[in-house]
């Protein structure tokens, strides 16, 4: 006889739903469904995920420390928009990183290793030439186009074996500045076999000439993408308030879609 008292599920833990919560604002930035400058409302976030406010408060403050978003006093939070300076320090901060792992890559790399980067590399010439804004599902075909560009990068960092130079790698926010300046920007198709030539270099025998290849693969685009975000600065501005003597008008400078 089966019984009758219903079964009662466990809640979910919370760092489940932390982690939920971060996928999907990180996957909403990344697919530049978010743009920088957007304002997130934590409430409404909830709301859309069925869960409290806590987990995805918890998510925000990984992605702040991220470099994904940023809290303003008294203007809540919205996805971050790096100052020039700061994205031409990481710039500096990514050549040194790369073009030492790059270095160190040609030195180290096994015959398989340097046989993988270059299938890599092709496979990712061959996914940026295909891409095309104008067909349905080009968002998509673009986001999952650049986490291969960024495991491409990373693969390089693996191979040396230096845990501490590959978390820095990883934790420079250029790739994330390159991939969302791709995405939300202007389209731009690449040089003609840019990976392929860089993962040449890298696979051949001369440790300078593959420091120097990732040296003008990683400076590609620096003023574009500066001159982006700084686009995004613009568009984010807060409302100015202009006050007659009966009334008061708000004039929206640049509208932000809310989450």
């Amino acid at each position: 006889m089966r019984s009758s008292i219903p079964i009662r599920r466990a809640p979910a833990p919370e760092f489940s739903l932390t982690a939920r919560a971060y996928e999907h604002i990180r996957d909403a930035i990344l697919g530049a469904q978010l743009l920088p400058g957007t304002p997130i409302s934590t409430r409404r976030l909830a709301e859309q995920l069925g869960v409290s406010t806590l987990p995805v408060s918890k998510a925000l403050l990984r992605l702040e420390s991220e470099g994904f978003v940023e809290s303003r006093p008294k203007a809540g939070t919205r996805v971050k928009i790096p100052t020039p300076a700061e994205i031409r320090g990481t710039y500096i901060l990514r050549e040194a990183l790369e073009t030492q792992a790059a270095r160190l890559f040609t030195e180290t790399a096994t015959a398989s290793q340097r046989k993988t980067l270059l299938r890599k590399a092709a496979a990712l010439d061959h996914a940026f030439d295909r891409l095309d804004p104008a067909e349905p599902g080009s968002t998509e075909r673009h986001e999952r186009t650049e986490r291969e560009h960024v495991d491409f990068h990373i693969f390089v960092a693996t191979v040396i074996q230096c845990p501490q130079l590959k978390e820095a790698i990883e934790r420079s926010r250029v790739l994330l500045f390159n991939w969302l300046f791709m995405t939300s920007g202007r389209f731009h198709r690449l040089p003609p076999l840019w990976h392929a030539e860089l993962a040449a270099q890298l696979a051949g025998t001369n440790p300078h000439a593959a420091a120097e290849a990732m040296r003008r693969h990683v400076r590609y685009r620096m003023d574009e993408v500066i001159e982006r975000f700084q686009g995004f600065s613009a568009e984010a501005l807060s409302t100015r308030i202009t006050r007659g003597p009966q009334k008061r008008t708000v004039e929206k400078i640049a509208a932000s879609r809310a989450v």
